[in-house]
C-alpha cells in the first residue's frame, strides 16, 4: 500500500526559510569577522603560551596552581553563533517532520541540507581557526625553548 505525497509544502518551506537564515547568518558572520573588538592574535597566543608554560612548570615542581575561574560572559559573536545553530536546528527539525508527513522531497531535503550545511560551515571555520591557533602556539612555545 502506497501513501500519497501531501501536496502542501508548508512545513518544509518553513524549514527552507530557517535553513537559509542559518546559512546566511553563518556566512555573514564569517565574512564580517568578529563584531566585538578582540585582542590581537599575538597577545592571545602569547598569553596562552605563558599559561601553558606556567602549568608545565607547576606540574614539574609539584606546586598546585590555583587560578580562580574567570566569569563566563557571552559576546555578541557567541549569541550570533547560538542563533545560527538554533535556526539550523529548526530547519532540520522541519525537514524531518515534513519528510514524515510525506511532503515534497526536494523541499524537505533542501531544509535538512541547509541546516546541516550551516552547522557544518561553523564547525569547519572553528576547526580551521583552532588548527591555526595550535600552530601559532606551537611556534611560540618552540621559540621559548619548550619544544
Amino acid at each position: 500500500m502506497t501513501h500519497p505525497t501531501i501536496k502542501t509544502r508548508t512545513i518544509s518551506l518553513i524549514g527552507v526559510v530557517f535553513g537559509l537564515l542559518a546559512l546566511g547568518s553563518a556566512l555573514l558572520h564569517f565574512w564580517l569577522g568578529p563584531l566585538e573588538p578582540t585582542p590581537p592574535l599575538e597577545d592571545v597566543v602569547a598569553e596562552q603560551a605563558l599559561k601553558i608554560k606556567a602549568r608545565v612548570v607547576a606540574q614539574l615542581t609539584g606546586a598546585a596552581s590555583q587560578e580562580p575561574p574567570e566569569p563566563r560572559t557571552r559576546s555578541l559573536d557567541a549569541w550570533i553563533d547560538v542563533l545560527t545553530v538554533s535556526f539550523a536546528f529548526v530547519a532540520i527539525a522541519c525537514g524531518v517532520i515534513a519528510f514524515i508527513r510525506r511532503e515534497d522531497r526536494r523541499a524537505t531535503a533542501s531544509a535538512v541540507l541547509l541546516g546541516v550545511g550551516a552547522i557544518g560551515f561553523q564547525f569547519l571555520a572553528l576547526a580551521l581557526s583552532v588548527i591555526v591557533l595550535v600552530i601559532l602556539i606551537g611556534a611560540v612555545l618552540s621559540s621559548l625553548g619548550l619544544s
